[in-house]
């Protein structure tokens, strides 16, 4: 269901809340996207992986879940592409069932949307201490 640019301009304020973090523990998803990128410091080249959300876990208190639409949240995390992290991307890749064996990072990347992924999330308070954030901790790919 698409909300036009003007049916949400039209919402009355009141009834417009942050919606609260996810709790910590296991996601079931599946890559959604990724993009090409670098981060704003140092630079760093990164692959940024995002995912869509389809259940939580065992680990995952059902109680915290109530009112929580997990097509509405869009988890994400960045693997940096440097020679001392490049492990990291393949260990996923190969976690997802990609050969990965005598190919290159750009033939195998674009492989990985669509594939089912493990995802661990935690929270985190914002540096000011009043809103709570989510990171993904750890990701793998659920191939046998």
């Amino acid at each position: 269901m698409s909300v036009s640019f003007k049916d949400l301009l039209s919402t009355p304020l009141d009834t417009v809340k942050r919606p609260p973090a996810l709790p910590q523990g296991t996601f079931e998803g599946v890559v959604k996207s990724y993009e090409f990128g670098e981060s704003r410091e140092k630079k760093t080249p990164f692959v940024r992986v995002h995912f869509t959300l389809i259940a939580a876990g065992e680990d995952v208190d059902p109680t915290l879940m109530e009112g929580v639409d997990l097509s509405k949240r869009a988890p994400r995390t960045d693997f940096y592409v440097t020679q001392d992290s490049l492990w990291r991307i393949k260990e996923f890749l190969a976690s997802m069932g990609l050969d990965t064996d005598g190919r290159s990072l750009s033939e195998v990347i674009p492989e990985m949307v669509g594939g089912a992924v493990q995802l661990y999330i935690t929270q985190r308070a914002s540096a000011d201490g009043q809103d709570i954030f989510n990171d993904v901790k750890s990701v793998r790919g659920t191939a046998a």
